[in-house]
């Protein structure tokens, strides 16, 4: 059986295959033009599907990066506010042990007055920002919120009732730093899985650094007379205080200040000491996740590119065949074209 060809259906076909021509050069320049090989998700289902799954990764990876770099700038932070309160610390031992000698070279109200500016310098430090945000603080730490640790003076009956006395046992030590900060970690999550703060946390709380060395608790008394007991009182400012209300006395207690005095101030010197190698060793495990994370970010960025990157010299030469195959089209469409019966009548 013999097929009749219309000279429409020579027409139809001729610009049908054209058009593919046209198209395939087309889609061959787009790709040259920016050097990617997909554009849509028809021109490879599979590298589509395979570019998805790399751009997933690729952001969840920028995600813990950036959490890392934020974790290091607070540790960086607290590592150094840690250093200053370490100096502090030492600076009034020094103070101590100048004062318990048989000839002292500074008076006695002038230690006062020195351990006194300390434990203000030491306040500060507690109440150390990173951009609007207190370090030590726990979870309380915007800065629209009280500074985490403040100077105040305790009512006598409430700190009677709460136990807080000179080093004498007698008078009631008013003196006090209170604590308006909270006991919760701030996890900065590294890697996929639940938020474990053991191993997340970045931050150091007040209860932490400025808890009774011993318990590594803070006193809590009721300082607004509810019946509750929602204040927290900072033990190891407490113990500074404790000292520096005994070089006031006149004459002071020798005896304590060598032994209890000082006894705290190296326990004090321990806790901070302990604090600065949580930090420290927690630092470096994320140092080492960001160095982690920077390696897979490079190799998922070299698979996005061995996958989405055209082969400039292929797309090259597949151009040239495709406008090459374009212009014999032409050529031949021009003698086909025009011939049809009517040129035979005539």
């Amino acid at each position: 059986m013999v097929t009749r060809i219309s000279n429409n259906m020579v027409y139809y076909n001729f610009l049908s295959s054209l058009n593919k021509s046209l198209n395939k050069q087309y889609t061959l320049q787009e790709q040259l033009a920016d050097g990617k090989a997909i554009h849509r998700p028809s021109d490879d289902p599979v590298k589509t599907m395979r570019s998805l799954r790399f751009t997933v990764s690729l952001t969840e990876n920028e995600e813990y990066t950036k959490h890392v770099s934020d974790a290091r700038s607070w540790m960086e932070t607290t590592d150094g506010a840690l250093y200053d309160i370490n100096n502090v610390i030492q600076s009034a031992r020094e103070l101590v042990i100048g004062g318990i000698e048989p000839n002292p070279a500074i008076a006695y109200e002038t230690i006062a007055e020195q351990l006194d500016g300390l434990i203000n310098h030491m306040v500060e430090l507690g109440n150390t920002k990173l951009g609007d945000r207190y370090i030590f603080a726990g979870q309380a730490d915007r800065m629209n919120s009280k500074p985490p640790f403040e100077r105040q003076n305790v009512p006598a009956a409430v700190a009677t009732a709460a136990g807080l006395f000179e080093a004498d046992g007698v008078t009631p030590q008013t003196d006090q730093v209170v604590y308006n900060g909270d006991t919760q970690k701030i996890s900065m999550v590294i890697k996929p899985g639940a938020v474990t703060p053991a191993q997340d946390s970045v931050n150091l709380t007040g209860q932490d650094l400025f808890g009774d060395p011993d318990t590594h608790a803070l006193t809590a008394v009721d300082m607004d007379g509810d019946g509750t007991n929602d204040t927290k009182i900072c033990d190891v400012f407490n113990m500074l205080i404790q000292i520096k209300q005994e070089f006031q006395k006149n004459p002071p207690d020798l005896t304590w200040l060598s032994g209890t005095g000082l006894g705290n101030i190296d326990k004090i010197h321990d806790q901070v000491l302990k604090a600065q190698t949580t930090i420290g060793s927690r630092s470096v495990a994320y140092e080492m996740a960001e160095n982690m994370l920077t390696k897979f970010n490079t190799q998922i960025n070299a698979d996005i590119g061995a996958n989405e990157d055209l082969d400039l010299s292929k797309g090259i030469v597949d151009f040239k065949t495709a406008e090459t195959v374009y212009r014999t089209a032409l050529s031949v469409g021009a003698r086909i074209m025009p011939v049809s019966l009517a040129d035979f009548l005539n």
